[in-house]
């Protein structure tokens, strides 16, 4: 029988989005049978096998990979788990971000279209087709399977490409099928803590999470001997230091989180109930307070939202020390001068980050079918592979193998390595968003100098009640 060498890639541009996307409004008033012939359509208009994706005016991820020509990567082959015995032909569908769509848009993308061509001429009969999915919204990865679920079953993926915080709601709906024991033993304990945490619901393993950027401290060596480590350096000497705090969508940001959980506070208790420590809350507080009234930090820190507001900060000049991602630092090092990179100060100095990522969750019920994505899985996430991925597009790798294969400098893989180890994670639940809302909240009134560290740590608390 012939081999199947091409990957099916179908990929939608802005301009043709707005065709292809689904509004679900409309869909509510439509009625059943409006909504499967629609969902039905899209799907087509969202699949075109053997079509080579675009590269202009896509939607990129948060921290996007800057796009650089690359020759024809040498991919790893890796000893695959068997596809189906006896199975003549397996077409798998994968909904995911455009920046995880094979092709040869950029380098991260072009090794991608080699490792799941080199898997395609391994496994015969092998077949896949990559739908494109906007990141969050109505048209969104995790509403689009909620909606196809229920209005056109024959249209859902195989494979899905999810932000391990959107997870909870799949998991919920049954949309997310267990992968432990579907995925090789060895893979699944190679991963870092937090990798396997974040995808973990009522003691299952119900994703994957394959790819990472975690936050760390940059530093101008001009201004600063060694990096602040503790809370109690950042006021020994005169510093500028930045952090986001101005909240994403309304939700606190990570740096509060690392400093509440380093210091041991729960979010959630065992029911998944908030579970905040009013005294924790107020300790970090406090912290916040201090960096304002000392002019450590600028009030600029509340109009931060994300690590990419602190690195646009750090590059004007006048910032000796500033929060940013692994992804940031990694794509921009080689134009950093005089720029040394460190852990978040916490107060006692212990490591403590907080990790973003993207998972893959195996969708469909069928055992074959399972068996053929788990497969495809952990043929992308293989060692060899994994590590020439991430390296081209200075995303983290979840695996520890893969992490040593990468040939960034070797005392950064060093840091990474300690940083990974102690990673915490942002939890995949409503309570949750309920939680990050209150401490924004408590956050702006205390660095805006509204409220007392007590008198908002306080107000947080009970709102919860």
């Amino acid at each position: 029988m012939e081999r199947l060498s091409a990957f099916a890639v179908a990929c939608t541009r802005d301009g043709e989005g707005m065709n292809r996307q689904v509004d679900l409004r409309f869909l509510t008033l439509a009625g059943t049978l409006t909504i499967v012939a629609l969902l039905f359509l899209a799907a087509l208009a969202g699949c075109s096998p053997l079509a080579s994706p675009t590269p202009s005016n896509t939607v990129q991820d948060s921290t996007p990979t800057t796009p650089s020509p690359v020759s024809a990567p040498t991919t790893p082959s890796p000893a695959p788990t068997s596809m189906v015995s006896g199975s003549s032909s397996i077409t798998l569908t994968i909904w995911g971000p455009i920046q995880f769509a094979p092709g040869d848009a950029d380098a991260g993308r072009t090794i991608l279209q080699a490792q799941y061509d080199s898997f395609a001429a391994d496994q015969q009969g092998f077949e896949a087709q990559y739908v494109t999915k906007a990141t969050s919204g109505e048209s969104g990865i995790v509403e689009f399977l909620e909606l196809a679920s229920y209005a056109a079953p024959s249209i859902m993926p195989d494979i899905a490409i999810v932000d391990p915080f959107e997870l909870e709601p799949l998991v919920s709906a049954g949309l997310a099928q267990p992968v432990q024991g579907l995925l090789a033993e060895g893979l699944t304990e190679d991963l870092y803590p937090f990798a396997r945490e974040s995808c973990i619901f009522d003691g299952q393993l119900m994703g994957i999470q394959f790819e990472a950027d975690i936050e760390h401290l940059i530093y101008y060596t001009g201004a600063l001997e060694e990096a602040p480590a503790t809370w109690a350096d950042l006021f020994a000497q005169p510093i500028s230091y930045t952090f986001p705090a101005g909240g994403e969508g309304g939700l606190v940001n990570d740096s509060f989180l690392i400093q509440y959980l380093d210091q041991g506070g729960l979010l959630v208790d065992q029911e998944g109930q908030p579970a905040l420590d009013s005294s924790t809350v107020q300790r970090v507080l406090r912290m916040y307070d201090a960096l304002r009234t000392w002019e450590v930090s600028p009030l600029r820190v509340l109009e931060f939202s994300d690590l990419e507001d602190c690195w646009a900060a750090y590059t004007e000049g006048n910032i000796a020390a500033t929060h940013v991602s692994s992804w940031r630092y990694l794509a921009s090092r080689s134009v950093m001068l005089d720029t040394a990179f460190a852990r978040v100060p916490t107060e006692t100095g212990s490591t403590a980050t907080m990790s973003r990522g993207w998972a893959f969750v195996i969708v469909t019920d069928s055992p074959e079918r399972q068996e053929a994505a788990a497969s495809l899985v952990e043929w992308l996430m293989a060692p060899e592979n994994l590590a020439e991925w991430s390296e081209a597009t200075s995303h983290l790798p979840t695996r520890r193998a893969a992490l040593q294969l990468t040939d960034w400098p070797a005392e950064y893989v060093d840091f990474l390595e300690d940083q990974l180890k102690s990673a915490f994670y942002r939890p995949s639940s409503p309570e949750f968003e309920e939680i990050a809302r209150a401490l924004q909240v408590a956050v702006e009134d205390v660095i805006s100098g509204e409220r007392t560290p007590r008198q908002a740590a306080t107000q947080t608390v009970d709102s919860l009640q």
